[in-house]
């Protein structure tokens, strides 16, 4: 009896193994697949044609795939074709509930700049708006200095945007210059008005910050 329980476990164990070596083959020929289908979306969204580097990223971003969207996003801002940066932008305009914009507060910030940046830190961009036929954009904002949201406008340039902010003694324009992958980076350029020019205050009129865009 023993012998027989022996042999039918012996069996059965040979049968999972041998369907466990099935399963990996299959799943390793499905990742096959799938290497050489984002390699070869990779290939053509560098594609020296610039029709062809488009019309990719416009069907790329037709798919629910979140690992293709997401590189093509951030091939399409690695690219140099201003086309290609700006068919990303609106794709992320139009599917974001909100952007987050990073400033950066320079090593040793002139008193406009550090008065600025506490103002303007938390910067968040929001119930974002595109237009499809003008590329002109809307929505609201909100920082550190501005809890109640704002209302701003802008437009899409060639491989970027202007935005204009303004709130409080503060007009400003957000301004998206460099694109790089999974970062986006640009200035804001401020017009300070009103009492905020005091000693006790900004102490100018006028103060520049850098900003960046994470993607990721």
């Amino acid at each position: 009896m023993s012998l027989i329980r022996k042999t039918i476990a012996g069996l059965i164990l040979g049968m999972l193994t041998t369907s466990t070596m099935a399963m990996d083959q299959q799943d390793l020929e499905i990742a096959r697949e799938r290497a050489a289908m984002i390699d070869e979306i990779r290939n053509l969204l560098s594609d020296d044609s610039p029709s062809v580097r488009l019309a990719v990223f416009e069907q790329v971003m037709k798919d629910d795939d979140p690992v293709l969207r997401s590189m093509a996003m951030e091939t399409a801002f690695s690219n140099d074709d201003e086309r290609l940066k700006t068919a990303a932008l609106r794709k992320l305009i139009e599917e974001r509930e909100f952007i987050a914009v990073e400033l950066i507060e320079p090593m040793d910030p002139s008193q406009p700049q550090a008065y600025t940046y506490n103002i303007w830190r938390e910067l968040v961009l929001l119930e974002l708006k595109i237009a499809p036929l003008s590329d002109e954009v809307s929505g609201r904002f909100r920082s550190a200095g501005f809890g109640n949201s704002q209302t701003f406008s802008g437009q899409l340039t060639r491989g970027g945007w202007l935005m204009q902010l303004a709130a409080g003694y503060y007009n400003c324009h957000l301004t998206l210059s460099e694109l790089d992958g999974v970062n986006l980076n640009g200035s804001l350029e401020c017009a300070i008005g009103g009492r905020a020019t005091g000693e006790d205050y900004a102490g100018g009129n006028r103060a520049s910050l850098p900003f960046r865009i994470r993607l990721s």
